[in-house]
C-alpha cells in the first residue's frame, strides 16, 4: 500500500498536470447511517490503516427550521413555529418558505455566516494538517438548497412560475457562500466542496435551458470567486448529469463526483469530458459494494482506474455515497486495498 500523497501531488492530479504514484482518495471513509452500529471499532481500524490523502473540513452549517447550535437564529427558517408545516417529499424537513410573498422575511432572517464558533473545529483540524490537501466543504449548494427551502414539488413549478424569486434567493445564497469560502481560504484550504444532486436516474431534474438561465450564472460567480482565491471547486451530484456537463465545466467546476453507476456512461463521459474536468470516481455503494464479492469490488475499482485515469492525472477515488449497513466488511476492505494500490 502506498503512502499518503502530498498536497502538491493531489493538486497535480486535480489540474491534470501530472500523475503521482497513486490515485488520491477522498470521501472513502463515508460511513453511512447505521454502519458504525454494525461494525463499531472495526471501522476505526480501517480508518487508521489507510492514509488520508485529502483532509475534509466541515464547518457547522446553519439548521433548517431549528438552529444547529444554541443560537435560535442560526437557521434558515424564519417562522417561529413550523410544527404544522408541510414536510418535504422525502419527509426529512419541513417546507421553510411555503409562500413567495414571504421571501423578504426569509431573506431578512438569513443566518450569519460569521456565527461564533461555527469554524472552531475546522480551524483546529486545518492547523493539525499543514501538509495535506485541504477541502472546505458544505452540503446543499443551490438546487438542493432550493428544494429544501421550497419543497421539491413547489420547486419543479417554480422553475416555470417563479424564476425571479429563485434568482433573488440564489443571489442571497451566493453572498452567504462567499463568506464561507473566504473563511476556508483564510485557513489555507486548497479547494471547496459542495453538493447539488441535479440528476434523476436518466437525466437532469431541470432542462438544460433552465440550468443555463438560473444556475449557470450562480455557479460561475461562485467558481470564479473560488478560483480567485487559488482554490479548486469540487461538486458532488448524483444522477445522470450528462446533458448539463458542458455547462458545469464552462461555469468552472473542476472536479465532479461520483459519475453514478447505472446513471452515467463512464466510458462516454471519460471520452467526451475527461480532458476538461477531473473525475472523482465513486464506488457503487448501491449494488456492487453491498451485493458483490471482494473480487467484484476490486474489479470495479480497477475498471474505473482504466477508464478515467490519464497520464497527466485527472482521477480521484471515493465512495459514490455513504456505505450502507449490510455491506460486508471484507468488501469494504477490498475497496480500500484497490483504491490505495500503487500504480
Amino acid at each position: 500500500m502506498r503512502k499518503a500523497l502530498t498536497k502538491e501531488q493531489v493538486r497535480a492530479v486535480v489540474t491534470r498536470s501530472g500523475g503521482p504514484p497513486g490515485v488520491p482518495v477522498m470521501l472513502a471513509k463515508w460511513w453511512g447511517n447505521g454502519l458504525r452500529d454494525v461494525y463499531g471499532e472495526r471501522l476505526d481500524e480501517i480508518d487508521a490503516a489507510y492514509p488520508d490523502d485529502i483532509c475534509m473540513l466541515w464547518y457547522r452549517q446553519p439548521g433548517f427550521d431549528v438552529s444547529s447550535n444554541d443560537n435560535p437564529e442560526y437557521r434558515f427558517g424564519y417562522r417561529d413555529d413550523y410544527s404544522n408545516s408541510v414536510a418535504h417529499s422525502i419527509g426529512q424537513h419541513v417546507v421553510l418558505l411555503p409562500e413567495w410573498d414571504e421571501l423578504d422575511q426569509f431573506l431578512a432572517h438569513m443566518p450569519d455566516p460569521n456565527e461564533p464558533g461555527n469554524f472552531d473545529e475546522v480551524a483546529r483540524i486545518a492547523a493539525a494538517n499543514p501538509d495535506r490537501y485541504k477541502i472546505g466543504g458544505f452540503w446543499f449548494f443551490l438546487h438542493e438548497r432550493f428544494w429544501m427551502i421550497r419543497g421539491m414539488e413547489n420547486l419543479m413549478m417554480d422553475y416555470y412560475d417563479e424564476m425571479d424569486g429563485l434568482k433573488r434567493l440564489g443571489k442571497a445564497m451566493v453572498e452567504f457562500y462567499k463568506v464561507i469560502i473566504d473563511r476556508y481560504a483564510a485557513l489555507g484550504c486548497d479547494a471547496i466542496f459542495s453538493s447539488d444532486d441535479l440528476g434523476h436516474q436518466t437525466g437532469p431534474m431541470m432542462s438544460p435551458a433552465i440550468f443555463r438561465e438560473l444556475y449557470f450564472p450562480l455557479y460561475k460567480e461562485i467558481a470564479d470567486y473560488i478560483h480567485a482565491r487559488g482554490m479548486h471547486f469540487f461538486l458532488h451530484s448524483c444522477g445522470d448529469n450528462t446533458l448539463l456537463l458542458d455547462d458545469m465545466i464552462a461555469s468552472g467546476v473542476d472536479v465532479l463526483h461520483p459519475i453514478q453507476k447505472g446513471c452515467m456512461d463512464m466510458e462516454a463521459t471519460a471520452q467526451r469530458f475527461g480532458n476538461r474536468i477531473s473525475i472523482c470516481a465513486g464506488m457503487d455503494v448501491q449494488h456492487i459494494l453491498i451485493d458483490g464479492t471482494p473480487d467484484d469490488v476490486r474489479a470495479e475499482i480497477a475498471r474505473m482506474r482504466r477508464i478515467f485515469n490519464r497520464p497527466d492525472g485527472g482521477l480521484l477515488f471515493a465512495m459514490g455515497n455513504g456505505i450502507q449497513p449490510g455491506t460486508p466488511l471484507e468488501n469494504i476492505r477490498a475497496a480500500f486495498d484497490e483504491m490505495y494500490a500503487e500504480v
